[in-house]
């Protein structure tokens, strides 16, 4: 067996990550049960007991080093369940990034270039000195050449939001790059709306161990843009679009085409003009910065227009109109079409033998095989 490009890819995301959920719970295509058992059965990584983590071994490792890649293993094997949950989360995270073509084998951020970088919490806290952010609960620090993002799981264990946005513009003091927003990431963007807008109320007497803000609190405090991003190919979409230079505008000409009109002048927060009558304002609101749809709704409403018209794709569609319910007519646009145009990538289409700087292929053979049965 010869290792091909995917493959290279795949063991040095999972030694990245160190463990990652099973391909059932993953499906955006970077890796499937049959890359997985391939790896397995030649001894590069293993599925744990429950079938729900996949782990690399020191095969991997020794493999990679090899040709140049070097990541460092647990000096023990984890076993404890939630920092395994923990790890899973990250690697989902880290892979919808990697989809949307960031450069995800990063531990700081750095000078602006062509390609988005994504520096996960881990990498930061292992390159950082003294480890500021040790007991933080944010997932990632997403750079494009106009924004850095705070990334966060949105989910009910809150965040520790005033000491999170402190250290996080401490970290990037240096940066030329001085816009800055926040990233809640989660299954889906109604997932995420839910997580926000509709709290789960406290019952009994137990008592928080730690005083996290829920992320209602942090959505309703922050003037921060803040966008809704789910895991996996939407969300990859979604992150490859803001990565674009002044995407609103060309995503506004990508969807209107020759219908496209300039925004009201009173009006920044929206994109276009709507081209049917009663041409209402509209929204290019596949970034799901929903603090600007708010502005964006508030606005055209103190101009006199009844409502707006938010461009989504399908899967956000869903979550808009429920939560702009009379404030706003949804219209989903063609995602295959944009992803054409924009130029999606396809991390899995690179099948091709990896090929060393050394100018050889990677076989298997060379390497003594690393079998769950050997010691």
């Amino acid at each position: 067996m010869i290792l091909n490009v995917n493959e290279v890819e795949l063991l040095k995301l999972l030694c990245w990550c160190k463990n990652a959920p099973a391909p059932s719970e993953w499906s955006i295509g970077i890796f499937n049960t049959q890359n997985i058992s391939a790896l397995e059965h030649f001894g590069f990584v293993f599925t744990s007991r429950n079938r729900k983590n996949i782990r690399p071994r020191l095969s991997a490792y020794r493999v990679l080093e090899k040709i140049g890649y070097s990541f460092k293993a647990d000096a023990a094997p984890q076993t404890r369940q939630r920092i395994l949950d923990r790890r899973n989360t990250a690697a989902k995270i880290l892979f919808t990034f990697y989809s949307a073509g960031a450069d995800v084998f990063k531990d700081t951020i750095g000078e602006t270039s062509g390609r988005a970088v994504y520096v996960p919490s881990f990498a930061a806290r292992g390159a950082s000195i003294g480890n500021p952010f040790g007991s933080t609960k944010f997932y990632g620090i997403f750079q494009t050449a106009g924004t850095l993002y705070l990334v966060f799981h949105a989910d009910d264990a809150g965040v520790y939001f005033q000491k999170e946005l402190t250290l996080f513009h401490s970290y990037i003091d240096q940066s030329p790059v001085q816009n800055t927003g926040l990233i809640f990431i989660g299954g889906s963007s109604s997932e995420i709306g839910d997580t926000v807008f509709h709290e789960q109320s406290s019952t009994g007497n137990a008592k928080k161990k730690y005083n996290t803000d829920s992320f209602g609190r942090v959505f309703s405090m922050t003037s921060l843009p803040v966008h809704f991003v789910p895991v996996g190919s939407v969300g990859a979409q979604m992150l490859r679009y803001m990565a674009i230079g002044h995407y609103r505008e060309r995503l506004a000409k990508m969807i209107l085409r020759k219908s496209c009109r300039p925004p009201y002048d009173a009006l920044p927060d929206t994109d276009a003009i709507h081209f049917q009558p009663p041409y209402l304002p509209a929204v290019v609101a596949l970034d799901m910065d929903v603090k600007r749809i708010d502005r964006a709704v508030s606005a055209a409403k103190g101009q006199g227009y009844p409502k707006i018209v938010l461009y989504a794709l399908p899967e956000q569609a869903p979550f808009l109109r429920e939560h702009y319910r009379g404030a706003a007519d949804v219209i989903a646009v063609d995602a295959e079409r944009l992803d054409k145009e924009v130029g999606g990538t396809n991390p899995s289409g690179n099948a091709v033998p990896y090929v060393t700087k050394e100018g050889r292929c990677i076989d298997v053979a060379d390497f003594s095989a690393y079998r769950k049965n050997k010691t």
